[in-house]
């Protein structure tokens, strides 16, 4: 057989590309430290290598919103603590605000460090998280949660919005809990009542939270609702400002307050319910008694500042007193059930975000290994094939130069 000298010069070419192509694949996996450098490398693991790695991105995506979860709860459960805190030192006062002894000015002094404990939980309520987002507002997180009433207490101005984060493929948790679930819907230990300004309002006047002096007489009228309507000047002799107090619900004038001078500041006392108006309303203003099974924790500690500082030292009084004092003990007792089981339910959440946190790093420790295996290079087995392609790159091109000079010509 004859070898023409094209077939001879392609043959050894080819050798040479071959060897360079493999010695220059090992080179690129010794320098990435991938063995696999495209999916011609080995087309069933560049499959598996891909999987893992899609499912190592969409863990690491679950890990920040554990980390994000844990450090919404961890937040939420200490602002509770302190919420619990300042709740059994009210609740310490009211037990000394009982004390036969004291007089209409202690319970003043008394009446002040409640009002300071009164701003520090309506601080703790409003807190941020470090996303600046009310924790308490549930969706409306842009939303001042608890805003002050010029007469006392809090108005809740969030909703009832759940957020969930999503932890794993089968696993959300809830990562807040709604201050009206909390702070707002907590069980009264008597029938009560809620005050509150109607916003059409055209004059300065604001009505004050007000509490029960008599339970006996108000539940006589529960579950009706109260409405202060100011009328004009002359419609009481001489003319002035007056109001009158009617059921909500029929618009029928309670006996004794039809057109009734209107002094500021004045403490008004209907039905047993205690409260004040002040300010400057306008003819046509109106404010609203709303009857209640549930009393928010700022709206019983509100009632007893406005208690504390209203009743005199006389045995009707003081009968209304106790009667207070022993309300807002049950009520404070009820706003401290309500937390705890709200940080209850935190510790569990808490509880199922430990568990899949160690699950993915378990998960991901057993994922990596297996990818590394896949793809990483064998360093000792590449450098050892390496030179192997090296020398044989290196005979290939000795021979093809030996090769060539097979000619007649060469021996002429």
């Amino acid at each position: 057989m004859r070898i023409s000298t094209m077939q001879q010069f392609n043959t050894g070419l080819r050798s040479i590309l071959d060897n360079q192509e493999g010695t220059l694949r090992t080179q690129q996996q010794i320098s990435t430290g991938r063995r696999v450098l495209t999916p011609a490398d080995d087309p069933i693991a560049s499959t598996r290598i891909l999987q893992l790695q899609q499912d190592i991105s969409l863990r690491e995506q679950y890990q920040k919103n554990v980390d994000a979860a844990k450090n919404r709860l961890n937040l939420e459960e200490a602002i509770l603590d302190g919420v619990t805190e300042n709740i059994a030192r009210i609740r310490e006062l009211t037990v000394n605000a009982g004390n036969g002894s004291m007089t209409k000015e202690d319970r003043t002094y008394i009446a002040a460090e409640i009002s300071q404990r009164l701003d520090a939980l309506e601080d703790l309520m409003n807190t941020k998280d470090a996303s600046n987002t009310y924790i308490f507002s549930g969706f409306k997180g842009e939303t001042l949660p608890f805003e002050r009433r010029p007469g006392g207490g809090v108005i809740y101005q969030g909703d009832d919005g759940e957020r969930f984060l999503e932890i794993s493929n089968s696993t959300k948790v809830q990562t807040n809990d709604t201050g009206k679930k909390i702070f707002v819907d907590v069980k009264s230990a008597e029938s009560t009542f809620y005050t509150r300004d109607n916003t059409k309002n055209i004059g300065t006047g604001f009505i004050s939270n007000g509490f029960t002096s008599d339970q006996e007489l108000y539940d006589e009228f529960y579950p009706e609702d109260m409405k202060i309507i100011f009328n004009p000047d002359g419609f009481i002799s001489p003319p002035g400002p007056n109001f009158s107090v009617v059921s909500k619900s029929d618009n029928r004038p309670i006996d004794g307050f039809s057109g009734v001078a209107y002094t500021p500041g004045t403490e008004i006392v209907v039905k047993g319910a205690n409260f004040k108006i002040s300010g400057d309303p306008e003819p046509g203003d109106s404010f609203f008694l709303i009857s209640s099974e549930k009393q928010s924790v700022t709206d019983t500690v509100a009632g007893l500042i406005e208690g504390l500082r209203t009743l005199d030292d006389n045995p009707e009084d003081s009968a209304s007193l106790d009667e207070l004092l022993e309300t807002t003990l049950l009520n404070l007792d009820f706003a401290q059930t309500s937390v705890s089981e709200v940080r209850s339910e935190i510790g569990g959440r808490l509880n199922t975000v430990d568990n899949i946190d160690n699950l993915h790093q378990d998960v991901d420790l057993v994922s990596q290994e297996v990818l590394s295996g896949l793809q990483d290079v064998d360093f000792a087995e590449a450098v050892s094939r390496l030179s192997l392609q090296s020398f044989l790159l290196e005979a290939a091109q000795q021979s093809f130069t030996q090769i060539n000079r097979l000619s007649l010509f060469n021996t002429l």
